[in-house]
């Protein structure tokens, strides 16, 4: 069956036609570029990731004065990439990153590296690439987690964080 993201009879309009043609696009791209301390323990929202060096925002999601979201313009489908990298610690046995959405993670969005004992490099974990379903208003953080006993920042240079969200297709 081809792909038909609208019905047969339907009027063609430019916010449909945007919408097809956006398919597919990168709208938001971001590192984190200078150093972020994450506490030890679980993941929490406290320690969402800061986006500091927007690469690309295309629809507007990105503000400022949250830079730990990226806030949804319209719903439809998501396809949410990224990974967190944290400087070297030997402490701990886990290393994860976790999607959330509004505040709360979301299903199949965790990521985990485990170690008996974790060598003194960088460690980046990569975060499961999914498309979600997403509603107009909804906002999107990438959420570092690491048990090591004390705070351990989140690394830079070639090793730092990213997000990339693009446009997966109408609901």
């Amino acid at each position: 069956m081809p792909f038909t993201p609208y019905l047969a009879g339907q009027r063609l309009t430019a916010d449909r036609l945007n919408a097809v043609s956006m398919i597919g696009a990168t709208v938001f791209l971001a590192y984190r570029s200078a150093s972020q301390a994450i506490t030890t323990g679980g993941d929490a929202g406290s320690n969402a990731t800061s986006w500091d060096d927007v690469q690309s925002d295309l629809l507007g999601g990105w503000l400022a004065g949250s830079p730990t979201r990226w806030t949804v313009p319209q719903t439809g489908w998501w396809r949410l990439a990224g990974a967190v990298a944290f400087d070297a610690s030997t402490g701990g046995t886990t290393r994860e990153c976790v999607w959330y959405v509004n505040g709360s993670a979301i299903g199949a969005g965790r990521a985990r590296t485990f170690g008996n004992t974790l060598a003194s490099v960088p460690v980046t974990v990569e975060a499961r690439t999914l498309s979600q379903l997403l509603t107009a208003g909804d906002y999107v953080q990438l959420v570092p987690a690491q048990n090591s006993g004390s705070n351990l920042n989140l690394a830079t240079g070639s090793y730092r964080s990213y997000i990339d969200i693009s446009y997966a297709g109408p609901a």
